[in-house]
């Protein structure tokens, strides 16, 4: 259980580095853009043009994930170095089929799998092949606390440019990881990718290391629309 926890955490710290930036910096003016409903879904897409303030870029277009349901992201965790003791490579899917509807898959090559549902204020864990029911929400994970205190690492936000990301036209942004958590100082650089049709995230690359010890990479990839449901499991 110990390793499970620390394999989450690293997890957890990834995705936060990237779905938190939107606390960074104060919005600022920008140009007005246009928005079209999207047919497979109830929210917004709006087009997005670069704005002078990159921070003010990043935070809005991670914003807009609390209205882009259903989506899904798909991470893969590599150690780099010698790591793999420490944090072994690992892949996670989490769907959102809305806010309070979340079904996490996380398998790793050490045999440590975890998978969860959470479904309003109802929590599901699964061990072994059997379903729980129980108080921790690890299929959505953070917490605005925890958000807070990532976001503090995030430093030197930069637009980079235009590039295509698994064949979509988006804008890539750039910015380097610096702070304390858990006692560990943490360190590296991020990527994140952002739609020129919709302004949402669209890929996200993170190269880390922990107290100089050890490291690796996290790279998120995330897809919207499509028929994604949440169900409570069978007991």
């Amino acid at each position: 259980m110990k390793l499970r926890s620390k394999i989450s955490t690293y997890s957890l710290v990834l995705l936060a580095i990237a779905a938190t930036a939107c606390s960074l910096g104060t919005l600022k003016g920008g140009p007005a853009p246009s928005s079209s409903r999207d047919k497979n879904s109830a929210r917004e897409t709006t087009s997005f043009t670069p704005s002078s303030d990159a921070r003010k870029d990043v935070r809005e277009a991670i914003g807009k994930l609390n209205t882009a349901y259903p989506y899904r992201l798909t991470e893969t965790v590599s150690a780099s170095g010698n790591s793999q003791t420490a944090m072994p490579d690992g892949t996670r899917v989490v769907e959102f089929a809305a806010a309070d509807r979340v079904h996490m898959k996380s398998t790793s090559k050490i045999g440590v799998d975890v998978e969860a549902i959470t479904i309003g204020d109802k929590h599901y864990w699964n061990s072994g092949g059997k379903w729980t029911e129980g108080s921790l929400d690890l299929a959505s994970n953070g917490g605005a606390e925890f958000a807070k205190k990532v976001a503090e690492m995030l430093k030197d936000v930069k637009y980079v440019g235009p590039e295509t990301v698994n064949g979509i036209d988006c804008h890539l942004y750039s910015c380097t990881i610096d702070g304390s958590m858990g006692g560990q100082n943490w360190t590296g650089t991020a990527k994140i990718w952002i739609g020129a049709a919709d302004g949402l995230p669209h890929q996200s690359d993170s190269d880390f290391k922990v107290a100089n010890s050890f490291g690796g990479k996290s790279h998120i990839v995330y897809e919207y629309g499509g028929n994604i449901k949440v169900e409570p499991p069978v007991m």
